[in-house]
């Protein structure tokens, strides 16, 4: 897995990379083809930003989350990529034929 972490208008610390690869570590239980995560730190006057893009099997999943506390942020775009890695997951394994 392609791992790319990147902050703009702010510096990236040493726990805050800690942090996010230990948020990182934990995505391949959800599902094991997820081929690259690139996350994206940014610091908008005040309002920090976070923006995940995770390609796996195929699709591009994006999530994005805001607020004052950075760390709540990150764990809050996590949380959301978690449910959409498991749900796409659940998309494309599950045995029954979909209804239309």
């Amino acid at each position: 897995m392609d791992i790319t972490i990147s902050a703009r208008h702010m510096d990236l610390t040493e726990a805050m990379d800690n942090h996010i690869r230990e948020r990182i570590e934990k995505l391949p239980r959800f599902d094991d083809h997820i081929i690259s995560i690139t996350v994206t730190l940014d610091d908008d006057a005040g309002q920090e930003w976070v923006e995940i893009i995770a390609k796996c099997h195929r699709e591009v999943l994006v999530t994005e989350s805001g607020g004052h506390d950075l760390y709540a942020a990150i764990d809050d775009a996590f949380d959301k990529l978690e449910r959409r890695i498991t749900k796409l997951h659940d998309k494309l394994t599950e045995k029954r034929p979909r209804r239309r």
